[in-house]
């Protein structure tokens, strides 16, 4: 628990330190006053496309059940949804790991066992991320000025790369290598989810699953573009890609609170070179922050309002 707590301290003092950072190249005077000049009718659309992703996000997830043969007659398409909407809202105030916790937990009370809770949320969670890992090095690749990534591009071409190639191969390899894994007490976990894994992309689900997924990214950066709309940005399609590669890559590092801080850095240093005022930088990056965030306050009812009841027992049931 103090472990917990002496990480939780770290990443707040991470973000605080970022957001120090960024205060000192900005004036704060002219990043309120650009405020009123938003257009809030693309920042609503950005909301708007935020909170429409999380009922993809739950179909996704519920696919991936269904692939484990895990699915209870009460883990519903609905039922699984609002657990995603929570877990989303949660994954928005706390670290993401909470908000997999629970909704890994959620679906335990839907009668899901907790092993195939927790292993169905660990693929989800990876699948999101390697396919954005995937759909980040293709767009590095577009032509444009951004991709130049303040001359780090090379580097996170060859990292993106290398976690790429160890992907593909670990799923091709996976099924011979998990006999001999499962003969060690500390590896068998790791078998498991090999199997589970290559079940699920494998299956007849995969390309729903695979699908369901890259639609959730384009939306996500119809979410940079709307914002940038917000703020008078003309941003190409492109550009937006690549920042979406940037800020929800940031979110990937587990230094900080849900990316904060840190994301706001990176989008001032990357945009700075391109005659993007840091002030507005700053608004741009915060006002993504704040469209993810308030397009989950649907998890927030769900929480409140969806009867999460315990799972009555099997022979209760039959009775």
């Amino acid at each position: 628990m103090a472990e917990k707590v002496a990480m939780l301290i770290a990443k707040l003092l991470v973000t605080g330190a970022c957001f120090w950072y960024v205060s000192r190249q900005i004036d704060l005077n002219q990043v309120l006053s650009a405020i009123p000049l938003l257009d809030f009718r693309w920042a609503a659309f950005a909301i708007l496309v935020a909170a429409l992703e999380i009922p993809l996000s739950g179909l996704r997830w519920y696919n991936i059940v269904r692939s484990l043969a895990a699915r209870d007659m009460r883990a519903t398409r609905t039922a699984m949804i609002a657990a995603t909407a929570v877990g989303v809202f949660f994954a928005q105030v706390l670290p993401s790991v909470v908000g997999d916790g629970v909704r890994a937990w959620l679906l335990v009370r839907l009668g899901s066992s907790w092993h195939n809770a927790v292993t169905s949320a660990v693929i989800d969670r990876g699948v999101g991320v390697g396919l954005m890992i995937a759909l980040g090095f293709v767009v590095l690749l577009l032509p444009s000025g951004l991709t130049a990534l303040g001359g780090y591009r090379d580097v996170v071409l060859v990292v993106y790369g290398a976690l790429i190639l160890a992907g593909a191969l670990g799923l091709l390899v996976a099924p011979k290598i998990v006999l001999p894994l499962t003969r060690w007490r500390y590896s068998r976990w790791f078998a498991t989810l090999a199997t589970d894994v290559h079940r699920v992309l494998f299956g007849s689900k995969g390309p729903v699953i695979l699908s369901i997924a890259c639609l959730i990214h384009a939306l996500t950066i119809g979410i940079v573009w709307s914002v940038g709309r917000a703020q008078g940005l003309a941003l190409p399609l492109s550009d937006a890609a690549i920042l979406f590669t940037v800020m929800i890559g940031i979110v990937l590092v587990p230094i900080s609170i849900g990316g904060w801080g840190l994301r706001e850095l990176a989008v001032v240093s990357l945009l700075a070179p391109h005659g993007v005022a840091a002030e507005r930088a700053l608004l741009f990056s915060v006002c993504f922050g704040l469209a993810l965030a308030i397009g989950s306050l649907p998890g927030a009812l769900a929480w409140l309002l969806y009867p999460f009841a315990p799972a009555r027992p099997s022979a209760e049931r039959a009775g």
